[in-house]
């Protein structure tokens, strides 16, 4: 049986969150956007003072042994905040054999999250596997 395995992402400048769906790729499932840690459901947007916004996906056995897993959190239009598509910070680590899960988080600002769309999109060996759209409101 395979185990879970965190990833947290880092602060940025900016962030946030609406669009998000409860999703299932080829390699995921149970693809989960939320503010609380370990949510079931999928939240769509977000206030621009949520503390934190986790997601969290389990891994089929499609994500093979040693496949390398990245997490990437992308800003598509915060209002001029940032340039359009700017990618705010991302995580990778290298799927071991026992690992079914992934969780990875976002934190607030100092400033808040912009108003804006967004979008969390997971890589296997650098090849996009699915995205998460959300946005702050």
């Amino acid at each position: 049986m395979r185990i879970r395995s965190m990833m947290m992402g880092a602060a940025a400048l900016v962030v946030a969150g609406a669009l998000a769906q409860h999703a299932q790729a080829e390699g995921f499932e149970n693809i989960v956007l939320s503010a609380s840690e370990g949510a079931e459901e999928t939240q769509a947007t977000f206030a621009p003072d949520t503390a934190k916004i986790f997601l969290s996906a389990d891994l089929t056995d499609a994500v093979a042994s040693g496949s390398k897993l990245t997490v990437s959190w992308i800003s598509v239009d915060s209002g001029g905040v940032a340039p359009a598509n700017y990618k705010i910070d991302e995580v990778s680590f290298e799927i071991g054999m026992i690992e079914n899960h992934v969780d990875a988080s976002m934190t607030k600002p100092d400033a808040g999250w912009p108003v804006g769309t967004y979008q969390v999109q997971i890589a296997v060996d650098d090849a996009l596997k699915e995205t998460v759209d959300f946005a702050v409101k």
